[in-house]
């Protein structure tokens, strides 16, 4: 995750994009990788690609729900965008983070995988 979010944050640099557009992306890129990752850990060794997924715990979806709603208003609101020093982020940037999060999440999958695979269950 780490090296995820100092990826987008150079990227967005190299796009030309000022500093508060880097570092916006960045925490963006952190909140989606936390938001992964809540639902990709919820069992140690067993697979998160099932319909439980998002039903299995509500409160979890809940709280994912609201995490994005107080996310997007921290990087589009305009007071508080004033506050953070945030900056509205283009479409491209987005694709970015969330391709990044997927590939977190599959990264995690896979660890999964070869923990069932060498039939262990947990730590």
């Amino acid at each position: 995750m780490m090296a995820a979010t100092f990826a987008v944050f150079e990227w967005v640099l190299a796009r030309g994009a000022g500093i508060d557009a880097a570092r916006t992306a960045a925490v963006n890129m952190l909140v989606v990788g936390e938001l992964v990752y809540l639902f990709n850990v919820r069992h140690f060794a067993a697979t998160a690609f099932h319909r439980r997924l998002f039903t299995g715990n509500p409160v979890a979806l809940w709280m994912a729900v609201l995490l994005v709603g107080l996310q997007l208003a921290f990087t589009y609101a305009p007071p508080l965008q004033r506050v953070f020093h945030t900056v509205a982020l283009d479409a491209t940037t987005w694709g970015m983070i969330v391709a990044l999060g997927a590939a977190k999440f599959v990264a995690v999958e896979l660890e999964k995988a070869v923990l069932r695979r060498l039939n262990i269950r947990s730590m």
